[in-house]
């Protein structure tokens, strides 16, 4: 399962203090900006408005474990260990960075929550886990949420991932494969949703109103 490291973004929400977000890309289907504070992972936010898709199908598309590898930069395997319920799962993801990024990997845990009858959110952070394999960093920590909103026929859509690559990559090396990552892999995901099963098939994670984390 799971989407994932398009790139390094994040969900943080203050209810005080509105968020401001550094614009970098815009096109019809989605925009991606950004926040940089020093010492801190870069935040990655991903908003657009895909017609003719559901949160269903985006949802299918994200678990769909042979595919990620069509859509997320760099990633080489998807294994689901565990569904500790049916709204949750837990994945490993092994990455193939470029050069001179060495292999990474992530262990995290999923859950899909029901906020309305048009809206859901996905939310993913990373867990201790088994350590990872020689010469492989495990990137941590990871925080990442998709919330889903249906819509006049279309599913709104805003992404938020932040996550710590870890290893001593320059910090500007990263941050620019993250951004330039981010917009392959959403546009990536848009094409396939294009192909994809329509809702006529059962969800892969079925919506909950719990979730083992906030």
């Amino acid at each position: 399962m799971l989407l994932w490291l398009v790139g390094y973004a994040a969900p943080g929400h203050s209810k005080q203090t509105p968020e401001r977000w550094q614009p970098w890309h815009h096109s019809a289907l989605f925009s991606v900006a950004y926040q940089k504070r020093a010492a801190h992972p870069l935040k990655i936010r991903v908003t657009g408005k895909w017609r003719g898709v559901s949160a269903k199908s985006v949802i299918n598309l994200l678990n769909d474990t042979e595919r990620v590898p069509l859509w997320v930069k760099h990633v080489s395997s998807v294994t689901i260990l565990s569904r500790p319920a049916p709204n949750q799962t837990r994945v490993l993801t092994h990455f193939d960075l470029p050069w001179p990024l060495s292999k990474r990997d992530m262990i995290t845990h999923a859950c899909l929550l029901q906020v309305s009858t048009t809206s859901y959110v996905l939310k993913i952070r990373s867990v201790a886990a088994h350590p990872s394999e020689p010469s492989v960093i495990r990137i941590e920590p990871v925080t990442v949420q998709w919330s889903l909103t249906e819509r006049d026929n279309a599913v709104e859509i805003d992404y938020r991932i932040s996550a710590d690559i870890q290893g001593d990559a320059p910090q500007w090396f990263t941050d620019k494969v993250a951004l330039r990552n981010m917009r392959a892999s959403f546009k990536a995901l848009h094409e396939l949703l294009q192909a994809y099963p329509a809702n006529t098939q059962p969800w892969a994670m079925t919506p909950g109103n719990t979730c083992p984390f906030e």
